[in-house]
């Protein structure tokens, strides 16, 4: 699945550092009354996109920089067996094949391997020995 392109100034990923917390993903059975939910309770401002064939949803929590991105789950994508809505946090990494790598050999079972977003960067998604899934990201520079 292709990320669209960004209409807003390029999010100032080089200020973070490997193993920070960059990006926060929400993955909604109901994107419209997630997005409600979510302005009315704590005041995020959402941004509607239909790029990519998929309507992907940033908001930001205060500042005018998004932090995250909010889209609704495909049945499809997922060979109509679906995961509940849920967060996915994307951790900055140096290197997303290796960190992906040295987390499989750590335990890690490896739950959508290294791959490349246009026009984002290159990501992975793992499963932690304990069952809790986290991703990787690296930005395109």
């Amino acid at each position: 699945m292709s990320q669209p392109e960004h209409e807003h100034p390029p999010i100032e990923f080089t200020q973070m550092k490997h193993g920070q917390f960059c990006w926060t993903e929400i993955a909604s059975n109901d994107a419209e009354k997630c997005m409600d939910f979510y302005s009315n309770v704590f005041g995020w401002k959402f941004k509607k996109s239909d790029a990519a064939g998929m309507q992907y949803n940033e908001f930001s929590t205060g500042g005018e920089q998004p932090v995250g991105g909010l889209y609704q789950i495909d049945p499809k994508w997922f060979g109509d067996n679906p995961p509940p809505p849920h967060f996915m946090s994307y951790v900055m990494v140096d290197d997303v094949d290796e960190t992906t790598k040295k987390a499989e050999e750590l335990g890690a079972t490896i739950t959508r391997p290294p791959m490349d977003v246009p026009g984002v960067g290159r990501m992975s998604i793992i499963r932690d020995p304990t069952g809790a899934h986290i991703a990787t990201f690296k930005p395109k520079m």
